[in-house]
């Protein structure tokens, strides 16, 4: 379940085309574990055993059942996070938010050595934001929506 989509008005979120994505929308992670708690059943937070993942996992407390959240927007984890992405078409990127790809696919089929894919792919992970900045003004949108990335 991803957490910080927008509501049903409206189908994009901050990787969208349109540029429709606004904060004011986002439905945020705090907000659905008070509706779910309250609705349902109490959640209770589980442990994480690995604190680079972007889910936050919590239980039922009547033990029937797990929900995990993915809150890009309302809980950034982006100091935490060791993923990169290798899109659909062969870019390189080191957060869904990247304004910059690398091309991988090319280099690759130029016949480029395993020490010259290594160094793009460092190269990559070294531009690495600190985070995505979503909440703030400083918030630039990548220039691909997320469907086109293979996300």
């Amino acid at each position: 379940m991803r957490t910080d989509s927008k509501c049903a008005t409206s189908s994009s979120w901050p990787l969208d085309a349109q540029n429709l994505w606004n904060r004011g929308k986002v439905l945020l992670a705090d907000e659905i574990i008070g509706m779910l708690s309250r609705e349902i059943a109490p959640l209770e937070p589980v442990p994480d055993p690995d604190p680079r993942a972007p889910a936050s996992e919590y239980a039922f407390a009547d033990g029937i059942g797990r929900v995990g959240f993915i809150a890009s927007v309302s809980r950034p984890f982006c100091l935490n996070c060791n993923r990169i992405r290798l899109t659909a078409d062969g870019k390189l990127r080191y957060c869904l938010f990247a304004i910059q790809e690398d091309d991988v696919k090319s280099l690759m089929r130029s016949g480029a050595s395993d020490e010259d894919i290594a160094a793009l792919i460092r190269r990559n992970l070294a531009g690495k934001w600190e985070g995505h900045e979503i909440n703030s003004a400083k918030f630039v949108p990548p220039p691909r929506p997320m469907y086109s990335i293979g996300g």
